[in-house]
């Protein structure tokens, strides 16, 4: 005899159901975590960006002096060339005041001379000026608080994308901040 129904059987049915589940699973967490690393990976790249325009504005403008080893250059995003940076990777607002690069002069290692070190502090908001006091607005915040270009090239680079309230928003506001973190004597804002 031959069987002339084709379809599907429920016991069919439910393996191929329970088969899609377990690749759900394991698949949606994988690609969230792609998509999310790949996230850090354009926030740190921009980092790198904005600390590059910072080199570029300090060589070409005489106006700005290099600092000495009691010293930090800082250089708000604002007044740089940064026409690429007006949005982050997570749909937000790069803050044109709040993000900046910070310029030191320093010894990098007992046998070497002084030479400069960038470090950068960028930061988005949901809104332009990071003044959304919408009840969760903090939870979309994002940035990198004051961190050296070095350290945005090591292997623990992703740790330094962080969210929410973690993110110092204000840390402009403060010279004396920059200049507790940094250890220096002097700021000069451009």
């Amino acid at each position: 005899m031959i069987n002339k129904n084709k379809g599907f059987t429920l016991i069919e049915l439910l393996a191929v159901v329970v088969i899609l589940g377990v690749i759900m699973t394991i698949a949606v967490p994988n690609i969230i975590s792609t998509l999310d690393k790949n996230k850090k990976e354009t926030f740190l790249e921009d980092a790198k960006s904005m600390i590059s325009a910072a080199e570029y504005k300090i060589r070409s403008d005489t106006s700005i002096e290099y600092p000495d080893q009691y010293s930090v250059v800082v250089l708000k995003l604002e007044d740089l060339d940064s026409s690429d940076l007006e949005m982050s990777p997570y749909d937000t607002y790069y803050s044109k005041e709040k993000s900046f690069v910070a310029i030191t002069k320093e010894q990098v290692s007992e046998s070497s001379d002084y030479e400069y070190v960038y470090y950068a502090h960028l930061v988005s908001c949901t809104d332009e000026k990071c003044e959304n006091l919408e009840v969760d607005s903090a939870a979309y915040n994002r940035g990198i608080n004051l961190s050296r270009l070095t350290d945005l090239d090591t292997s623990d680079r992703f740790d330094l994308v962080l969210k929410g309230a973690d993110v110092e928003r204000d840390l402009i506001t403060t010279p004396e901040r920059i200049k507790e973190m940094l250890d220096r004597n002097n700021v000069n804002i451009y």
